[in-house]
């Protein structure tokens, strides 16, 4: 008796997981395939040179959630944004942006994941000051602690060898992530804030040690620079000093798998709003955009070109680059319009799906210059940032317009099942 009761009641068990599953993949829309407009290429592709096509996804890998746990839906792979809130799937509307991979700035072990969505880790850091944690620009009052060393912020750690630890344990519980070291390393504290300020040289010696703790963990961890601000002459200069120091100091090219840049368009002028110029730079102005060329498509085209056209000279071209943040943060200079900030969106969008030129895209994904990119923001409602350029209303966790527009474009290119 007591042996037909277990038998039925396992039974009922493994019936209700079969209808659970069969439910879950019925509910599971199914990959959708659709073809990439065609635009007018800055370089033909008639008689480029042959390249296998592969996903985005495919260039970087993830780890997915076993069945049970998904929240099932197809995503795009592609498409990104960076984020404030450390639980995003708390915005009810997050799932329906569809978007393909997220960062929020910091280096992470449990991380939420709504769609199974790939998260990029960012190492946080910065150089030692005689005043540190106190941020401000000025380096008269508050030098570089001697001999120049630096501090890692995220993973937090009361020692640099207690995060360099934390970073192998979270790369060992998360294979295969996307990692990249630093955040804006080349901006200038101001007064009472910051990003991740380093001097290039010693920016080589912080991503030789990061690096080598973050593959200690996990070989298969794919790792690259933080993102610079943007593509100047000035930013370029910066990473040509980076490259040189690590050459210099290990004796071979810097072992980048990914590279990474932002891509605001901001002036570059001392003491001011907007970039600064790097530290080390010897000059107190860089780039003078005008506040109306936030969204100039033809500057943020040769940014990009400039990026990848140093990838290049470096031997770097068959490696992904990635846009790991950008948008329109400015709220003046005729920047506070909605319709504005949808067509930059979108018009960014299609340059970056459909951009190819074979003389300096990467040959793996058919030349195209840009492989993922992460719109600035999902959630931030700053009020002296532009009030349209968020997504999500971090209050109501509902859409906005311009989540909106993303979501439209998102449902274009799902690529992800």
């Amino acid at each position: 008796m007591w042996r037909n009761k277990i038998l039925k009641h396992v039974t009922g068990v493994l019936v209700l997981m079969l209808v659970f599953v069969g439910l879950a993949t019925a509910a599971t829309p199914q990959r959708l395939t659709v073809a990439l407009p065609q635009v007018q290429e800055s370089t033909p592709l008639d008689g480029a040179q042959d390249v296998t096509t592969v996903s985005a996804g495919d260039m970087l890998p993830r780890a997915y959630l076993p069945l049970v746990l998904r929240d099932y839906g197809p995503r795009s792979s592609r498409l990104g944004y960076c984020a404030l809130s450390p639980n995003i799937s708390n915005y009810a509307d997050v799932g329906k942006l569809a978007a393909g991979w997220y960062a929020r700035f910091e280096a992470k072990s449990d991380v939420p994941r709504p769609r199974g969505m790939d998260y990029v880790q960012v190492v946080r850091l910065h150089q030692k000051t005689t005043c540190w944690p106190t941020r401000t620009r000025n380096r008269a009052v508050c030098p570089y602690v001697q001999p120049y060393d630096y501090v890692i912020t995220s993973p937090a750690s009361a020692t640099r060898a207690g995060g360099l630890a934390q970073l192998t344990a979270i790369a060992d519980a998360n294979p295969g992530m996307l990692w990249f070291i630093g955040n804006e390393m080349d901006r200038r504290d101001w007064d009472g804030g910051g990003q991740d300020e380093m001097l290039p040289e010693l920016y080589a010696r912080a991503y030789y040690e990061i690096r080598n703790a973050i593959k200690a963990g996990d070989p298969t961890a794919q790792v690259g620079i933080g993102g610079m601000v943007q593509a100047t002459p000035t930013r370029l200069q910066y990473l040509t000093k980076m490259w040189n120091a690590y050459v210099s100091n290990y004796g071979s090219p810097m072992p980048v798998d990914v590279w990474n840049v932002h891509n605001f368009i901001f002036k570059e002028d001392c003491d001011d709003y907007g970039a600064d110029v790097p530290p080390g730079y010897s000059e107190c102005r860089g780039m003078l955009y005008s506040d109306g060329d936030h969204n100039n498509m033809i500057i943020f085209n040769a940014q990009i070109r400039a990026f990848r056209q140093w990838m290049k000279d470096h031997e770097q071209q068959q490696k992904p680059l990635v846009v790991s943040e950008y948008g329109i943060v400015y709220h003046h200079a005729g920047m506070d319009d909605l319709a504005l900030v949808q067509s930059f969106l979108t018009d960014t969008f299609d340059y970056f799906m459909n951009t190819k030129d074979c003389s300096l895209g990467y040959p793996a994904d058919e030349c195209r210059l840009v492989q993922r990119w992460a719109w600035y923001s999902l959630d931030d409602n700053n009020p002296n940032f532009n009030p349209y350029a968020y997504l999500i209303d971090p209050t109501t966790g509902r859409l906005t317009a311009t989540g909106q527009t993303f979501m439209e474009y998102a449902q274009r290119y799902l690529d992800v099942p």
